[in-house]
């Protein structure tokens, strides 16, 4: 079923549509109109469903492809029945009635076949009765009312699709929010162990009165390198990347690592994918310089370089998209 509030809003419509044919019903004599009954019976088995059934706005095709048939077959019938007893009175709800069943499956996105139940109706009561039953029958404003039917359908569907996008905006906003969030924190957590460390060595070297030994400066150049590549690499530090620049320094390779924001944008999954295939770029640079770089603007959202001095070939140049 329907929710309450499409239900409540599907009531009023529902109920005009069961009113439309009221008159013909009470008329006497029932058993002399058998084809109109018939065409009342497949009337209330599209109008019932169409209004009050099926979860989510769009028709089952099942149903609007009975609305279809029904929107042939009502006419015929009505005609028919006309035609055999000779009064043509009968049957006054059928024009309006199928608009109704026409309208319905418009609005519930179902708007090719609503069309073509339309032009059914308006064929039918056309050939029958010529061009003056436009007027004489309602033909007109079924017509418009199916019309405002489309019209409403195609409004819905455009509110629908900005709805849908204005939700994956929203979405989207909150992940970059909460990855930003998570960045940050990491990255102050981060900072906070270097600091924890730094603080004690910077304590020492105020207060040390002697040179500084051989162990202590190369501490205390490590702990600067790491300090800078905190405050210039971001985002791009990695645990594989850290490693990877430990293992380069280590041999005496000068690395810098420079985020400029080219990958601010990216999953963390994609992420992950470029910083493991610029690792792998480098294991095997040994000495030289490398720089990791992630530029802003450009086509490419990562570089890895890696060169010798006194070598114009450089040994590793690598450019990264998403």
């Amino acid at each position: 079923m329907i929710s309450i509030s499409r239900w409540v809003a599907s009531f009023i419509p529902f109920i005009y549509s069961i009113y439309l044919p009221v008159q013909s019903i009470l008329l006497p004599n029932p058993f002399e109109r058998s084809l109109e009954l018939l065409a009342l019976s497949i009337y209330f088995m599209a109008v019932a469903p169409s209004f009050l059934l099926y979860s989510g706005l769009k028709m089952p095709i099942g149903q609007a492809l009975y609305n279809l048939g029904a929107a042939i077959a009502m006419p015929a019938l009505v005609i028919s029945q006309r035609d055999s007893i000779h009064d043509q009175s009968v049957g006054g709800w059928v024009v309006m009635g199928t608009a109704v069943v026409m309208t319905a499956t418009a609005v519930r996105q179902q708007r090719l076949l609503a069309m073509l139940g339309t032009l059914a109706l308006a064929i039918q009561i056309l050939i029958q009765y010529g061009p003056i039953a436009a007027l004489t029958t309602g033909l007109v404003g079924a017509v418009v009312l199916v019309l405002a039917g489309l019209g409403v359908s195609s409004g819905i569907q455009k509110a629908n699709s900005e709805v849908d996008g204005y939700r994956l905006q929203e979405q989207t906003s909150r992940a970059q929010i909460a990855a930003t969030t998570a960045t940050r924190i990491e990255r102050t957590t981060r900072l906070q162990e270097i600091l924890g460390a730094a603080i004690p060595m910077l304590t020492e070297i105020a207060e040390s009165r002697e040179s500084f030994s051989q162990e202590l400066k190369r501490e205390t150049k490590s702990l600067e390198l790491r300090l800078r590549d905190e405050i210039r690499g971001r985002n791009l530090l990695t645990a594989e990347l850290k490693a990877e620049i430990q293992r380069l320094r280590n041999l005496g390779v000068e690395v810098a690592v420079l985020d400029e924001g080219g990958t601010d944008h990216l999953a963390a999954t994609a992420k992950h994918e470029l910083m493991s295939k610029a690792v792998e770029s480098l294991r095997g640079v040994t000495e030289g310089r490398v720089t990791i770089r992630s530029p802003r603007g450009e086509s490419f959202v990562l570089t890895v370089v890696a060169t010798l001095s006194g070598r114009a070939e450089p040994l590793v140049s690598l450019r990264l998209s998403a």
